[in-house]
């Protein structure tokens, strides 16, 4: 005998985590409607987001802002001293 199971699931898929993969959520059955922000703080709770991927993009900003400081500045070299 199959039993059916009607439930409202919220999956998560979160492939840069290096603990998860995905998590799945299952609504309570008197939810009929979840507001969008109201889904994004609930999982923000339980899954904050990783720190260490902003210091990552943080160091790339610096790194090509450096970048384009050195080129900046060997350009003016040779375009204007003799």
């Amino acid at each position: 005998m199959i039993k059916g199971v009607n439930k409202k699931v919220i999956e998560i898929n979160h492939p840069d985590s290096a603990y998860f993969e995905r998590a799945v959520l299952y609504l309570k059955p008197d939810v009929k409607d979840i507001p969008p922000h109201a889904a994004q703080m609930e999982t923000l709770d339980y899954f904050p987001p990783d720190p260490k991927q902003k210091k990552t993009v943080r160091g790339w900003m610096l790194f090509l802002l450096g970048m384009a400081v050195s080129a900046g500045g060997c350009w003016i070299w040779v375009h204007f001293c003799p």
